[in-house]
């Protein structure tokens, strides 16, 4: 699987800059960093889920957000 959910997610947060710390077939790690700091996330490629330090997102192909039923689920910023 890609990783270009999370790179297209990424690219919509106001400000915020995406750095990998380590990848594989399986997962990436990293840090994502604005204007609030930096935090660690993982984002595993098959089920599309980006874990943060305070919540777990569902990406589709294209980087937008879903909820547990697939519904696209519209976040401007980290921490709606």
């Amino acid at each position: 699987m890609s990783l270009r959910p999370v790179v297209l997610w990424a690219s919509r947060q106001p400000e915020t800059k995406l750095r990998f710390a380590s990848r594989d077939a399986a997962a990436a790690t990293g840090l994502l960093t604005d204007a609030q700091g930096a935090v660690e996330f993982r984002f595993e490629r098959a089920a599309r889920r980006l874990t943060l330090p305070d919540r777990t997102i569902y990406l589709d192909d294209y980087g937008w957000e879903v909820d547990e039923q697939g519904n696209t689920v519209f976040r401007s910023q980290r921490g709606d």
